[in-house]
């Protein structure tokens, strides 16, 4: 319930919960997992602020250096070589699945 509803952040929150439930301290595990999940929040927040605030740094600094070829290319080629890798990965992933569960 605590994956389906979000609570719990990843696997290793999971554990931590599952085991602070069988020592029989439950609510020191829902502090932890919900301190985790506080600390992700903020970092992940932080990342992004920064990443907003070095946009007009970054843009300024490309149109500078004046866009090389290479560089053009890339940036068009970076979403679908990762979309790519994404689908790649989840094929094979079914695949051995599909071929381990038979």
């Amino acid at each position: 319930m605590g994956i389906a509803g979000g609570l719990v952040p990843s696997p290793s929150a999971l554990i931590v919960l599952l085991a602070s439930i069988g020592l029989g301290r439950t609510v020191f595990g829902v502090v932890l997992v919900f301190a985790y999940g506080l600390g992700m929040a903020a970092t992940l927040t932080a990342v992004g602020l920064l990443l907003v605030r070095l946009r007009g740094r970054l843009e300024r600094r490309m149109t500078d250096l004046g866009r090389s070829w290479w560089l053009a290319g890339a940036t068009r080629a970076a979403p679908v070589l990762t979309a790519s890798l994404v689908l790649l990965v989840g094929l094979s992933l079914v695949t051995r699945g599909v071929v381990l569960g038979a």
